[in-house]
């Protein structure tokens, strides 16, 4: 087996392996694999029909609240659903495979540009292994977008500023100011990223200053007229929620995976005997955001798990620099071989066990119910995954039956829906319900930018609110869980094995 690897169109080949096994969840689901999704298919759809507007009434409802997410990936949505004319939730379907190719190629070409072909190509195969980047590619969200673009940033500043290349700088600026417009946390990190680096390199006199001030105007004037508008108009407001910590340990047994972890382990040691400019970088950028993850542990909010799945992408990096330096120990050539086609057959059927073990929120009726792969199989390709089911704003061998509930409710708001209010019981399927048939909600998702005069809906579904209080917020459905009993001031109308949905009786309403 002779590898061509002066060729740059072999670093394609992770990310067209990745897209054709992704176009799996497009024939098997109607809907989308990750809950995220229907918030930004609801805020595509308000712009659709509102043009850019920065107040939306159908969530947090009555009183709706300041929009606080950057519009740029809605407008992006909305842009493609026009021209093509294909509904918003089919359009985060396709998605889905391009985005994975997209991601996976953004690792090759990083790995490529910092060292070369061989470790662009390897390094995309250990991207499809580690379950924590992978399952990141084929989320349609902004997140999603704006952590690949994140990557290329740090990479073309690094390289830009070490050659004094006037392109790199110049793309990595409006990458930057992309990103700023398309997800505000991982748009603080990669600032946080690249400005400690270029403070170091600052202090040690090895960064171009007048650059860098050419750099950071740039970088703001394409990140901050939106932000800007928002202060001015309305004020800025970030309700920060705390997530559950998760030690380091836990993150890379569970979610980044023993086998990409050694070569990391290994990537590290050569990055210390290097002891070059490309190693301190590399070093910075991994493990700045590492520790930022852990101050959940010293009482400081954050979401430990969103952090470390941006920390993953330059970990994945330096593994690839572990499993090369492990190929050039070896000096017998069919060995070297035999390891590069393990990691490329074991990357491949990580993929395909990955990909069908997704589950929805939402199965349509003819949708698959189960994996299409038996559990034993499961179990030998990926049997971490398989007993601890590790997800990130996706589902993994969950219940087939909620998700189809979760559609016949859906399906029962799109047809019979008077556009009064929704109080829901299940937080998930406000956003769900409110992005498929414009029902206004009390909650709707991102809630970061939920405000303090939000309506608490638990004592309305506890059989606590009052008849003004129910005329006055205009609430005219109640989605219960199944076993939850209904208010003296509802009635049901709809059920099935795990909700209810319930509307107000005409003597509470105005």
């Amino acid at each position: 087996m002779n590898i061509d690897f002066n060729n740059k169109k072999l670093i394609l080949l992770p990310a067209t392996i990745t897209c054709i096994i992704s176009l799996l969840l497009v024939y098997k689901f109607t809907f989308p694999i990750s809950w995220d999704v229907y918030y930004h298919i609801h805020m595509a759809n308000l712009y659709m029909t509102n043009g850019l507007v920065f107040w939306d009434y159908s969530t947090v409802a009555p009183q709706g609240r300041l929009i606080m997410y950057p519009p740029l990936f809605h407008l992006f949505l909305a842009t493609i659903s026009n021209i093509t004319h294909i509904s918003l939730l089919n359009i985060t379907r396709f998605l889905q495979p391009v985005f994975a190719f997209f991601v996976i190629y953004i690792i090759s070409y990083s790995s490529y540009r910092l060292y070369s072909i061989k470790h662009g190509v390897i390094t995309g195969f250990l991207g499809m292994l580690s379950f924590v980047t992978f399952n990141r590619s084929v989320i349609c969200t902004p997140a999603t977008i704006a952590i690949a673009l994140s990557m290329i940033v740090c990479v073309l500043f690094f390289i830009g500023f070490r050659d004094n290349n006037k392109k790199d700088i110049l793309l990595s600026a409006i990458f930057l100011g992309l990103i700023c417009n398309l997800h505000m946390a991982t748009s603080i990190m990669t600032v946080g990223v690249v400005g400690l680096y270029g403070l170091i390199q600052l202090v040690r006199k090895q960064l171009n200053s007048k650059y860098l001030l050419i750099y950071i105007i740039i970088s703001m004037i394409i990140a901050l007229p939106w932000w800007l508008y928002i202060l001015i108009n309305y004020g800025l407001f970030f309700n920060s929620i705390a997530g559950n910590p998760l030690f380091i340990g836990v993150y890379f047994y569970k979610y980044y995976g023993i086998i990409p972890l050694l070569f990391t382990i290994i990537g590290f040691y050569t990055l210390y005997k290097n002891k070059s400019n490309k190693s301190l970088f590399l070093v910075v950028w991994s493990l700045s955001l590492i520790l930022l993850s852990q101050v959940t542990y010293l009482g400081v909010e954050t979401v430990s798990i969103r952090i470390l799945e941006v920390a993953s992408y330059p970990l994945i990096l330096i593994s690839g620099v572990g499993f090369i330096e492990v190929c050039n120990y070896i000096k017998n050539k069919n060995m070297k071989k035999l390891l590069v086609i393990l990691l490329v057959i074991f990357s491949v059927l990580s993929v395909v066990a990955y990909v069908d073990s997704y589950t929805p929120d939402v199965l349509a009726d003819n949708d698959y119910n189960t994996t299409l792969i038996p559990t034993e199989i499961h179990m030998i390709l990926d049997p971490i995954g398989t007993i601890s089911k590790p997800s990130i704003i996706s589902s993994r061998f969950s219940d087939a039956t909620l998700a189809h509930d979760r559609y016949h409710v859906i399906s029962w708001f799109v047809n019979n829906s008077d556009g009064s209010l929704l109080v829901s019981e299940d937080s998930v399927m406000d956003t769900i319900v409110v992005s498929t048939s414009n029902t206004p909600v009390v909650y709707g998702g991102f809630t970061e930018s939920i405000p303090v005069y939000v309506v608490d809906p638990v004592h309305i579904i506890e059989n606590h609110s009052t008849k003004s209080e129910l005329s006055d917020l205009g609430v005219g459905y109640i989605l219960l869980k199944h076993d939850t009993p209904i208010p003296i001031y509802a009635q049901n109308i709809y059920s099935n094995s795990n909700y209810k949905i319930c509307i107000i009786k005409d003597s509470y309403r105005k």
